[in-house]
């Protein structure tokens, strides 16, 4: 899964540091969207510290979803609300 190139680059978990210091100290514009049944959502974002009292990260849940949960694949109000956040940022 690797480039060409890129086999012997070996994990450092300074990039993991770096950016839940970012995340905790900043509120950028960001969505992230998991399905319920979803494996990788354990180790997503939802619940963690860095994630409250934030204005601008969203977390979205998808009841029955699974790793191929879209935007498309909310029911239709939070499908809006989330199109309707992104396309707000983009106007700014």
């Amino acid at each position: 899964m690797l480039p060409k190139d890129a086999e012997d680059v070996k994990f450092s978990p300074e990039l993991y540091k770096r950016t839940v210091e970012y995340l905790s100290h900043n509120d950028p514009k960001m969505i992230y969207i998991y399905g319920d049944l979803d494996p990788w959502g354990a180790s997503g974002v939802a619940g963690l510290p860095f994630t409250k009292n934030k204005t601008n990260l969203h977390v979205y849940v998808c009841k029955g979803g699974s790793h191929r949960t879209r935007i498309l694949s909310f029911p239709e109000p939070t499908r809006q609300e989330i199109i309707n956040l992104i396309s707000g940022w983009l106007k700014e």
